[in-house]
């Protein structure tokens, strides 16, 4: 009986070690994975916080040539952007509402969602 009290105090504790590496091991890769989110979220936040940081300044003369340039090239792109826009929907023969930016056939007065004169 002594050798199977053994063997099964030594499995039991087998068990345990094996028990609390797997829980330990879980709880890592949780760990892991919040980090993952919460960089995930943090770095939405400076998203919003550039494109607040953007409107406020894009119309005023800055004096930081790094943020200048920044602000610049946004614009630019914005500008290139809404270039590529117009001509996609000209294609089509549409034109944007300026009020709510619904496409509207190119011979409406009025935009179709939301009245604005076209």
């Amino acid at each position: 009986m002594d050798f199977l009290d053994n063997a099964v105090n030594t499995a039991r504790e087998a068990f345990d070690i094996a028990y609390k590496k797997t829980g330990e091991l879980v709880n890592s890769q949780k760990q892991k994975f919040d980090i993952a989110s919460l960089k995930n979220k943090r770095n939405k936040s400076f998203e919003a916080l550039g494109k607040l940081y953007f409107e406020f300044v894009k119309d005023e003369n800055i004096e930081n040539d790094e943020i200048r340039a920044l602000v610049e090239e946004i614009k630019e792109n914005n500008e290139k952007i809404n270039k590529l826009k117009e001509e996609i929907n000209s294609a089509k023969n549409k034109v944007v509402c300026e009020n709510c930016s619904a496409l509207n056939d190119e011979t409406a007065i009025f935009c179709s969602a939301c009245g604005n004169k076209l």
